[in-house]
């Protein structure tokens, strides 16, 4: 060990801990690329004590790992402030001297940064009370396997919210947040690959009805203008998000397109042609792309679903097409 370099502090041991903590995705402003950032306000109320007789000790809590900034700091032992902190890594060490007797501790902060965010538990032999209240604003965080399970779950008004609220707890493994996952930027990046399979599917269900139907209107570059049209949603939705809320992105941008799409395709098919063999499976491929994007777990069921009803259409009208190549 270097000579210069102090001997460690024992960590000192918790009784009681409760801790609320509010989780904000948002995006850089001013840098060359925007990237996903999030806002961490973290305020706990605990009791710790030293494991033995007066010593320094030390109080661990968490931060972002790529912190950015680090502001409303208050630290109060047993109702006195103190200054005696430092940034080591992803955690915010306090140190000082405890007794033998649970001393309270109140902190306060707000982190900007990126990367997992770590809840864990505090070293203690059983924790009397482990009470965590989670906010998510704008989405859900996304959990890494293993972590500790909540309690409570609770979705509304654009917000989701978690307790972890246990007695007696004798181990917990610690909470990894994947808050970045949730990021509105990020939350339609499933678009990459699902987007482009949604087009492709959408060309080969308008090549068949037009030609079940010999509509000589709808020649290659009409569909070129449809699909076109189609796909452009996508980028759309996404790069708008930057701006509004990410609901009013996808229904603005979905709304835009499919009036385009609805309109032209009226013109060259008619109306009841136009509704069911085009805006139809549009509006249904779109709206089950996005919810695949939205929902990955729910993927494969989507895919199983959205296959077999292409095949169920190409079986339909794929007899009908050579009918009405053959005449």
């Amino acid at each position: 060990m270097p000579q210069n370099q102090p001997p460690p502090r024992p960590l000192a041991r918790v009784r009681n801990f409760s801790a609320t903590v509010r989780l904000q995705p948002d995006l850089s402003i001013g840098t060359a690329q925007p990237e996903s950032i999030y806002t961490a306000r973290f305020t706990a109320n605990l009791e710790a004590f030293a494991a033995g007789e007066k010593t320094e000790c030390e109080v661990l809590l968490p931060l972002p790992p790529q912190i950015i900034s680090l502001a409303d700091l208050e630290v109060k032992v047993n109702s006195v402030p103190s200054t005696s902190v430092e940034i080591r890594g992803d955690k915010l060490a306090w140190f000082g001297p405890l007794s033998a007797e649970p001393t309270p501790m109140a902190i306060t902060y707000s982190a900007v940064g990126k990367g997992l965010y770590n809840l864990e538990t505090p070293p203690s032999g059983i924790l009397e009370a482990f009470h965590i209240d989670l906010t998510a604003i704008g989405s859900d965080v996304r959990m890494l396997d293993l972590s500790l399970q909540p309690t409570k779950y609770n979705r509304q008004n654009g917000q989701t919210s978690y307790t972890w609220d246990y007695k007696r707890l004798l181990f917990g493994r610690p909470i990894a947040l994947d808050v970045l996952g949730i990021a509105p930027i990020d939350r339609l990046g499933e678009l990459s690959w699902l987007g482009p399979s949604s087009v492709v599917i959408f060309g080969l269900i308008l090549g068949l009805v037009a030609r079940a139907f010999n509509m000589q209107r709808i020649d290659r570059w009409m569909l070129l203008l449809i699909l076109g049209a189609f796909m452009g949603a996508y980028p759309l939705m996404y790069f708008a998000q930057e701006f509004i809320p990410l609901r009013a992105a996808i229904a603005g941008s979905a709304t835009l397109v499919l009036l385009i799409i609805g309109v032209r395709a009226v013109t060259l098919m008619g109306l009841r042609a136009a509704l069911l063999g085009t805006l139809l499976p549009a509006v249904a491929i779109l709206s089950v792309t996005l919810v695949a994007a939205l929902h990955p777990k729910l993927q494969g069921i989507l895919i199983t679903i959205v296959g077999i009803g292409v095949f169920l259409v190409g079986m339909t009208f794929m007899p009908r097409s050579r009918v009405t190549a053959a005449v």
